[in-house]
C-alpha cells in the first residue's frame, strides 16, 4: 500500500495539483429567476474581474501553482510578470449551479461582444484557470477598452471531501471519488458545458440586450475532450476553438484508458532493478510507440508514480467496472491490475466508451496545442490521432495542430528544480494564447492561421517563437 502522507507531500512538492479543487459552496439558496435551470446564482459587481483582485486571486492561486508556468529563482514558486495582469477590469461576476456543478461567468463592463467559454481542466473547479485564460481574455482590451466575457464551469464532477478506511481525509480523494457516483460520467461533463453555453448566452442577452457576436471554445486536458465535444456536435453554437492538450476519447480505437495500461506496464518494468535489459528496452519502445520519446525520461518517474495509475484507475473503473472493481483509495495502488489488460478486449467498455466519443466532424476553425513530451496524454494518442480523425470526418482545412518541443502537460513542471533542474521543459501556455490570438483573427478577418507544425526550443529560456515567422520573442 503506498505511502499516502508521503506522496501527498511528494504531489503538492511537485505541484501536481491538476485533480484539486475547493468543496461546493454551501447551498442555501432556491432556484434562480436570472438563469433558466440554476440555482444559488450569485451577482457580484467587482472593480477588478482579474487575480489582481484578492476575492478572485486567492481562490486561484492554488490552480496557478499548480498548473501555470512559474519564477522559481526564489526557491517558491512565485508567478512570473509577464502574465500578471497589468490593468483592472471591472465587470460583474454571476456564479451559480447546475444541479452540483459550478459554474463562474464574468462579464466585463465594457464588453466587445465576444464570449470565451472554458472546459476545465482535470477534475478542476470553476477558478481552475482564472489565472491562464480568464486574466488573459478580460485584460485583452480593444482601443474602446472593451474585452471578453469569459464562462467556465466544473463539469459537475469535482468528486467528494470524504475520509478513507483510515479515517484521515486527503487532499487526492477528490479527484479520485469523482466518478463514485453513478450519474457522475463523461456524458454529464457535455450536459453541464452545453447548460453552461446557454446560460452564458442568456446572461449576455439579460445584460446587454444581445448575444455574442462570436463564441470561442478553450479547453485545456479533460476541458479539451469536452470542448471538441461541443464543436463536434453543436457547431452552430461556436466560432473557433484552443484545444490545449485536449483527451482523445474513442471507443474502438487507443483512449486514455488503454494508453495508460500500456504505460503503467512499462513503468513497473523500467523501475524494476531486477528486469533484463531486453525489458526495459521494449518497454521504453511501448511509450516512444505513443509519443512518448526517450528525451523525456526525466518526466517518467513522476508521472509513473503519481499520475498513470490512478488516472487510469479513475476512468477505467468507470467505464469497465466487471473488469475489477477497485475502490477510490486503492486507485494510488495494485498497478498489477492491469499486467494481462487488454482494452480492445472488452466489447462492452468500447461500446460505453463508443457513446461518447469524438468524431472529428470539425467545421470552424480550431487550433491544437500539444507538447511532445506530455507525459499523460500522450501525443500519438491524444494529438496526432486527432488530426487523422479531423481528416477523416471533418474538414481539416480549418484545423492546425502546433506541436511545442519539451512542452509537457504541466507547465508548472517548467523549471521546476524537483522535476526540471537542467531546465530542459518548454512552457505552452504563451504559445495557447499566441494560437488564441491567431483564431480570432482566423475567424474575424479570414486570416488562417499559421499551417501546422512542430515548433522547437528557443536559445533563451525568457524568449519563445513566433508562430507567425519563427522569431524568438518575449513571452508578452
Amino acid at each position: 500500500m503506498i505511502d499516502c502522507k508521503k506522496t501527498i507531500k511528494t504531489m503538492l512538492l511537485m505541484s501536481g495539483l491538476c485533480f484539486f479543487s475547493l468543496a461546493p459552496s454551501f447551498l442555501t439558496n432556491a432556484m434562480s429567476t436570472y438563469i433558466t435551470g440554476a440555482h444559488n446564482v450569485n451577482v457580484v459587481q467587482y472593480a477588478d474581474l482579474t487575480t489582481n483582485n484578492p476575492d478572485i486571486g486567492k481562490l486561484a492561486e492554488g490552480r496557478r501553482i499548480a498548473l501555470a508556468v512559474s519564477d522559481w529563482s526564489t526557491g517558491t514558486p512565485q508567478r512570473p510578470d509577464w502574465y500578471a495582469p497589468k490593468i483592472k477590469i471591472s465587470g460583474k461576476e454571476i456564479s451559480g449551479y447546475f444541479d452540483d456543478c459550478n459554474f463562474v461567468i464574468r462579464v466585463p463592463d465594457k464588453w466587445n461582444g465576444r464570449l470565451v467559454i472554458v472546459g476545465a481542466p482535470g477534475f478542476g473547479d470553476s477558478r481552475s484557470t482564472d489565472a491562464l485564460i480568464s486574466d488573459y481574455v478580460l485584460t485583452k482590451v480593444d482601443k474602446n477598452g472593451a474585452s471578453y466575457a469569459y464562462a467556465i464551469c466544473d463539469k459537475g464532477t469535482t468528486g467528494e471531501q470524504i475520509p478513507a478506511p483510515d479515517g484521515v481525509i486527503y487532499p487526492w480523494a477528490k479527484a479520485m471519488n469523482a466518478f463514485s457516483n453513478k450519474e457522475d460520467s463523461l456524458s454529464e461533463w457535455n450536459q453541464r458545458f452545453y447548460e453552461l453555453t446557454m446560460a452564458s448566452r442568456e446572461v449576455l442577452k439579460k445584460l446587454y440586450n444581445k448575444e455574442p457576436a462570436y463564441t470561442y471554445l478553450w479547453g485545456y486536458s479533460n476541458g479539451g475532450y469536452v470542448t471538441r465535444y461541443a464543436m463536434e456536435h453543436h457547431p452552430e453554437l461556436y466560432s473557433g476553438m484552443i484545444d490545449w492538450e485536449g483527451v482523445l476519447w474513442r471507443g474502438h480505437e487507443e483512449n486514455l484508458i488503454s494508453s495508460l495500461s500500456t504505460a503503467v506496464n512499462a513503468w513497473q518494468i523500467l523501475k524494476d532493478q531486477t528486469a533484463s535489459p531486453q525489458a526495459k528496452k521494449l518497454a521504453a519502445a511501448s511509450l516512444e510507440k505513443m509519443g512518448l520519446p526517450e528525451q523525456s525520461r526525466m518526466l517518467w518517474p513522476i508521472y509513473g508514480t503519481l499520475y498513470w495509475l490512478p488516472t487510469l484507475n479513475l476512468h477505467r473503473v468507470k467505464y469497465d467496472p466487471e473488469y475489477k472493481n477497485r475502490n477510490w483509495w486503492e486507485f494510488l495502488s495494485h498497478p498489477e491490475d492491469y499486467k494481462n489488460y487488454d482494452w480492445f478486449k472488452r466489447p462492452e467498455a468500447m461500446k460505453r466508451i463508443a457513446a461518447i466519443e469524438n468524431t472529428g466532424k470539425i467545421i470552424k476553425p480550431t487550433i491544437t496545442i500539444h507538447g511532445t513530451w506530455d507525459a499523460l496524454l500522450f501525443p500519438n494518442v491524444h494529438a496526432a490521432a486527432y488530426e487523422k480523425l479531423v481528416e477523416k470526418n471533418g474538414d481539416i482545412r480549418m484545423y492546425r495542430l502546433y506541436m511545442v518541443e519539451h512542452g509537457n502537460h504541466f507547465d508548472s513542471f517548467v523549471n521546476n528544480p524537483k522535476v526540471d533542474p537542467q531546465n530542459t521543459l518548454q512552457p505552452l501556455m504563451p504559445y495557447v494564447h499566441q494560437a488564441f490570438d491567431a483564431l480570432v483573427n482566423w475567424v474575424e478577418n479570414g486570416v488562417p492561421a499559421p499551417p501546422s507544425m512542430t515548433i522547437g526550443v528557443p536559445e533563451s529560456k525568457n524568449k519563445v517563437f513566433s508562430i507567425w515567422d519563427h522569431s524568438e520573442i518575449d513571452m508578452y
